[in-house]
C-alpha cells in the first residue's frame, strides 16, 4: 500500500471482519496485515486513526517495505497475497491481487473479501 483511502479504509474492516468470523475455527492464531511502503508525513497517525475508528484487533497496519519473496509489483498501488491457514512453510499462496492507484473498488473489495472467506477456516 503506498497511502490510505476510504477504499482501502473500507476493505480493511471487511478483512477485520472476516478473520475475526474465522477466529477460533483454526487452532493457530489467525491474523493480517497490511504494510504501507512509503512513510510519508502523518501516515502513522492516519494508521492510528483508522486502527481506532475500525476498532482492529485481527489487522495490523504498519510501516516498511516488504520481503523481497513477496514479490510486490512496484507499479501496484495495493497488493493483497491471501494464504491458506497453516505454518510458515505450510502456506501457499491462494489469491493474489495486484491493483493500480484508483482501480480499488465495491467490486475488487468483494472479490478480495471473497477469496479470503474461501482461504479461511469454516
Amino acid at each position: 500500500m503506498r497511502e490510505t483511502s476510504d477504499s482501502l479504509t473500507g476493505l480493511v474492516k471487511k478483512i477485520e471482519q472476516q478473520v475475526e468470523a474465522a477466529s477460533g475455527k483454526h487452532p493457530r492464531t489467525l491474523g493480517a496485515y497490511v504494510i504501507f511502503q512509503t512513510n510519508s508525513d502523518g501516515l502513522d497517525l492516519q494508521l492510528r486513526g483508522m486502527a481506532e475508528t475500525a476498532s482492529l484487533t485481527r489487522v495490523c497496519l504498519g510501516i516498511g517495505v516488504p520481503p523481497k519473496e513477496y514479490e510486490v509489483a512496484p507499479e501496484a498501488d495495493v497488493t493483497v497475497v491471501i494464504y491458506n491457514a497453516g505454518r510458515r512453510g505450510q502456506q501457499h499462496v491462494t489469491a493474489n491481487f495486484a491493483l493500480r492507484k484508483g482501480e480499488l473498488n465495491e467490486a475488487k473489495a468483494d472479490a478480495i473479501v471473497k477469496a479470503l472467506s474461501d482461504a479461511l477456516p469454516k
